[in-house]
């Protein structure tokens, strides 16, 4: 384990310089903060380059962590306070952080499951909403997510916190447009649904069991033309005079949907 004291150690602005997104995309890399997120990492494939070590905070825990990550060759730096509170992105950090590698997706991997369904994610411009989304993709089935260009992005801090460790294990696939995303989506036989409160068909109603792709749109200006137009609406049925739902909430509610056929199927 080596030492760094100096925040402006080449090895440290450059970890910093990851909390921007043009240095994101430049490097490849992103950071993850807190030993329950590094530990996921290491067991669920994350790909760690650095591994960054408060050396005031140094626990058992935190050396089972570098301990298991050892095999995958992270270099591991032990970091002064100053150096370290340049890279913590939150309040009360618990003394790791890991710079990891972006996840790569072939298009044929992504689709490989032509029964599973896919959570599609048009320009939702919120990083806790996406991650909060991606989530629950997991947790309720979803063999991945498809973001199109112009969300937020996968990889910053708040969408990683969000998402936790399921950004490691569920496949996301990025699409250039509206309008390639459902090319797509068509390509590969899936059938298209997209949330709409003004939509006739309520998502009981719908077939979301098997092969199915569920679109979420911007908070402020909804599902783009070009998916709206591939897409059959549906609509969550709601009860007094509430005008919409949050986009992750109502994205969790078609996906619960989705999970509770597939289980009745069987």
């Amino acid at each position: 384990m080596k030492e760094i004291s100096s925040k402006d150690n080449r090895i440290i602005r450059q970890a910093a310089s990851l909390s921007e997104k043009k240095y994101r995309d430049a490097f490849g890399m992103y950071l993850i903060e807190g030993p329950n997120f590094v530990r996921d990492a290491v067991l669920y494939g994350g790909r760690l380059r650095f591994i960054f070590i408060r050396a005031a905070a140094m626990s058992g825990e935190i050396m089972d962590i570098v301990s298991m990550a050892s095999a995958e060759g992270p270099a591991v730096y032990s970091l002064t306070d100053e150096a370290f509170s340049k890279l913590s992105t939150t309040e009360h950090s618990q003394g790791i952080i890991a710079a990891a590698e972006k996840a790569e997706c072939s298009e044929e991997e992504f689709f490989s499951d032509p029964a599973g369904d896919l959570l599609v994610l048009d320009r939702v411009q919120d990083p806790g909403n996406l991650g909060t989304m991606i989530r629950s993709a997991e947790a309720m089935g979803f063999s991945g997510v498809l973001i199109v260009k112009g969300s937020a992005d996968l990889y910053g801090p708040k969408a990683v916190r969000a998402a936790a460790g399921s950004i490691f294990r569920l496949p996301a696939f990025f699409a250039g447009s509206p309008s390639e995303a459902a090319d797509l989506l068509k390509k590969h036989g899936k059938k298209i649904y997209a949330a709409e409160m003004e939509a006739e068909k309520e998502c009981f109603d719908a077939d979301l069991a098997c092969g199915a792709a569920i679109v979420i749109g911007n908070e402020g200006n909804g599902i783009s033309a070009e998916l709206l137009e591939a897409a059959e609406p549906i609509k969550i049925p709601m009860s007094g005079k509430i005008e919409s739902l949050n986009a992750a909430l109502a994205a969790g509610m078609m996906m619960y949907e989705s999970q509770r056929q597939r289980l009745r199927g069987k």
